[in-house]
């Protein structure tokens, strides 16, 4: 190695262990007070105190991550001299969904805008920003909204099940069977309800070369199970359908709500 070289690799190494003894406070980018302003406080739009709120922070409390989404309500009132129109309103997570009135509110309304919090795959403290944009402005909002709570871990892993009969969680709807050969495919299933579960199909409507049975035949509350399905080549003729609707029993609900689906010759 050239003498260069070797007296360049020594500044190198010179530089990074500086660094390194450096306090750890020395080593952080400084960040502009203007900038961390900015961030929690956010500029809005001219004329926003018009846009008069009850409260512009909910405490929602508690909420569990398997319960149906909740929604909450800002109620607000036109405190201005000109009607107010809500074009737009922005949350910091997809999990909050806002819908609100889009007509014009004259001087002296009032307004709404309801906030849905889904709570599923979101467990823990959680802290939402809502923007609300008017005719105001268009890059900056009117009036900057709070949700707040806590989301209690669900039980159960329903998360993992996204398909939902009443009790019974499914991670699948349908299977793909080829046709050609013996085969037998699995749909992993979930109690959730209170009380144990008995899942059978509708055997009036399955035809001879489909069998249906969960395993275990009795699932208790909290437990997983198996729906099998299994084709048997030797009873089907020449030509399969695309598809084969199975009828679950036991869930409570109408054969449209309780169907799984065979599509045959379907590759995964």
């Amino acid at each position: 190695m050239r003498r260069g070289g070797t007296i360049a690799m020594l500044c190198a190494g010179w530089a990074c262990a500086m660094f390194l003894a450096m306090p750890l406070r020395a080593q952080v980018p400084h960040i502009p007070q203007a900038l961390r302003d900015s961030l929690a406080h956010p500029p809005q739009a001219e004329g926003r105190e018009a846009m008069r709120f009850e409260r512009m922070r909910i405490e929602t409390g508690e909420i569990r991550e398997e319960a149906t989404p909740p929604s909450f309500t800002y109620r607000w009132t036109n405190a201005g001299e000109r009607p107010l129109v809500i074009t737009r309103v922005e949350t910091t997570c997809g999990c909050a969904a806002a819908s609100y009135d889009r007509r014009p509110v004259l001087p002296g309304g009032e307004g709404s805008i309801t906030v849905t919090y889904h709570p599923k795959r979101h467990p823990g403290y959680f802290r939402r920003r809502i923007f609300v944009f008017t005719q105001l402005s268009e890059k900056l909002p009117t009036a900057i909204l709070e949700l707040t709570g806590r989301v209690i871990p669900a039980a159960l892993p329903t998360a993992d099940y996204p398909y939902a009969m009443n009790a019974l969680r499914l991670k699948q709807q349908e299977v793909h069977i080829a046709g050609d050969r013996a085969q037998t495919e699995r749909i992993e299933c979930l109690n959730a309800g209170e009380e144990p579960l008995r899942i059978t199909a509708d055997s009036l409507l399955l035809p001879p070369y489909i069998r249906f049975e969960c395993d275990p035949q009795r699932l208790e509350p909290g437990a997983t199970g198996d729906l099998v399905i299994r084709f048997d080549p030797s009873k089907a003729p020449e030509r399969l359908p695309e598809q084969l609707p199975v009828i679950l029993q036991g869930v409570g609900l109408t054969p449209r709500q309780s169907t799984v689906r065979i599509r045959f010759g379907t590759s995964r």
